[in-house]
């Protein structure tokens, strides 16, 4: 069953001076139940708008985006979105902060606490439920912006390059987080990055993009499984190929798909 589907997906913008500049162009991809699906590409290639755009925090200009067979109407509780930057409530605690949806249904007090201690235990928070974000590292602010996602328990979860602003270190441990995370919950993932060795490592499949605009250049398949080694010869092949790609950008095969 398809989680998501962009169909003939456009995206302009029109400067203050009229000039018209187009983001992404004609983007036709399948999200299916259960794929861990990474987008790739340069920056500027439109990678984090397609993201917006499928969670419907930004319009599209031509196309359509279907979730589970429906046609999408703006935002959907769905749909959640890990943005870089964890955006947590500086004033509010890691519990308060991951409470914060829950709150605003209008999910009841004992309802909450469950739901939150799960959310904390799934993401390696257990015992700093009560700090707030300023005594926490960039790792586990991460975690606690990941588990504010989760408790709400989305079928589909966006995860716009969630790792970029943390550590080296810090990066593969949360990688690995996600990983379990997903085969845990049996969620849908669509992730964006621009770190080619991380797209290979988490996903199912890779969407390459052009720069912009931003078309689909190739589509990868990962065949490897979990748990999965980062020296994997056959992981290490598909990342020198995606490089290959990423510097003949202007070979016109689009949606050839590897099966490597």
């Amino acid at each position: 069953m398809p989680a998501i589907e962009f169909r003939n997906i456009s995206k302009y913008y029109e400067n203050w001076e009229g000039e018209e500049t187009t983001a992404l162009k004609d983007i036709n991809l399948t999200v299916k139940d259960g794929e861990f699906v990474c987008i790739l590409g340069p920056s500027g290639c439109g990678k984090s708008t397609l993201l917006e755009i499928a969670a419907g925090l930004l319009p599209h200009s031509e196309g359509e985006i279907l979730l589970d067979g429906k046609l999408q109407s703006g935002t959907s509780r769905d749909i959640g979105v890990v943005f870089q930057d964890s955006s947590l409530f500086p004033w509010r605690s890691v519990r308060k902060n991951i409470e914060f949806g829950l709150e605003v249904a209008g999910v009841s007090k004992e309802e909450r606490l469950q739901k939150v201690q799960k959310a904390i235990e799934m993401v390696g928070l257990k015992g700093f439920e009560n700090k707030y974000p300023h005594q926490l590292s960039g790792g586990m602010r991460q975690r606690a912006g990941i588990a504010r996602t989760l408790v709400n328990d989305p079928a589909c979860i966006l995860m716009d390059e969630p790792f970029s602003a943390v550590d080296h270190l810090t990066r593969l441990a949360l990688q690995d987080e996600i990983i379990r995370i997903w085969q845990q919950e049996k969620k849908t993932i669509l992730f964006v990055t621009h770190d080619v060795s991380e797209a290979v490592y988490l996903s199912t499949r890779i969407v390459l993009l052009t720069p912009r605009p931003g078309r689909i250049q190739r589509i990868f398949e990962v065949p490897c499984g979990w748990p999965r080694s980062r020296n994997n010869p056959a992981l290490l092949d598909i990342v020198e190929k995606i490089y290959m790609c990423l510097n003949n950008p202007d070979e016109n095969e689009d949606m050839i798909e590897y099966n490597i």
